[in-house]
């Protein structure tokens, strides 16, 4: 099967200069049914490649309110400076007028005779060696759409906290997509997940503040290791980093990404107000 870039054919160009828009459905949003945050910083970093033609060293996104399936994401990308290498430049995301999502990126490449890579990832089975990861609600959702498989975690909900702050899994590469700076957006954004785990679970919702991706050096892989580390949860809220591998243990990206999460019984409350269709194979 040919593999194409995420979110290829769902965003659309439209005749205004450097603007896209993206047609929400259930499979980019979360089983809470608002904008998947990674997705939301994924459709960033297609439209900022596109209209910079470059590709992408790092982006940063705030996530300012919320889009729900049913929504239309109008994106506006404008390239603040573009000089003999790199490109800096912003895009925002709204709909019908209200700002959804704000971001900034440099784009380019430099290429320079010394690098390296001196990030560690954590030990971890072979990924089919590994249980199948929990999933809590029965919907179409950008996660629910994935194959993962839980590497350290919490599978029950008696189980204990992952006290050193530390979680992963391994994701399996969809077979119609890339590894590409938008996908792994997506797969950075999953802080949250880390945040409930390191504290033993109680927490409900989880929702993104915002996300940074760096990119390292993407290569194609079936699965990725997605390796999450919490620095803190004090609050409300959540600070943690996640390493991106590639099977062979080559570092794609890292993310970096702040979290809020409220009590159990009220996020239930509204979690139940939204209808929940099926499960769908992920982008399909």
């Amino acid at each position: 099967m040919q593999r194409h870039p995420y979110l290829n054919e769902q965003l659309q160009r439209s005749t205004k200069q450097n603007h896209w828009t993206l047609p929400l459905t259930q499979d980019e949003c979360s089983s809470g049914g608002n904008l998947f945050g990674g997705t939301g910083l994924a459709a960033a970093v297609r439209v900022l490649e596109s209209a910079a033609e470059r590709p992408l060293v790092w982006i940063t996104g705030q996530f300012v309110s919320h889009a729900s399936a049913g929504d239309v994401l109008d994106l506006q990308a404008d390239l603040t400076a573009v000089g003999h290498k790199s490109t800096q430049a912003r895009v925002t995301g709204r709909v019908e007028g209200r700002e959804v999502i704000s971001a900034f990126a440099t784009l380019g490449r430099r290429d320079v005779d010394k690098s390296g890579v001196w990030a560690t990832p954590i030990e971890a089975p072979d990924p089919l060696d590994c249980p199948v990861f929990p999933q809590r609600v029965d919907v179409r959702s950008v996660s629910n759409n994935l194959e993962r498989r839980i590497i350290r975690g919490r599978v029950k909900p008696d189980d204990p906290a992952m006290d050193d702050g530390r979680v992963a899994m391994w994701v399996r590469v969809p077979d119609h997509l890339e590894v590409d700076p938008a996908f792994l957006a997506v797969l950075g954004d999953y802080v949250t997940w880390g945040g409930r785990d390191a504290v033993g679970g109680g927490l409900g919702g989880g929702r993104s503040l915002d996300n940074t991706l760096r990119v390292v050096h993407p290569v194609p892989t079936e699965w990725i290791l997605v390796d999450v580390r919490i620095g803190s949860l004090t609050h409300g809220y959540a600070h943690g980093t996640v390493h991106l591998w590639s099977q062979d243990r080559d570092l794609l990206a890292t993310a970096s990404q702040t979290c809020q999460y409220r009590s159990t019984n009220r996020w239930r409350l509204e979690r139940d107000k939204i209808p929940r269709p099926h499960c769908l194979l992920f982008g399909k």
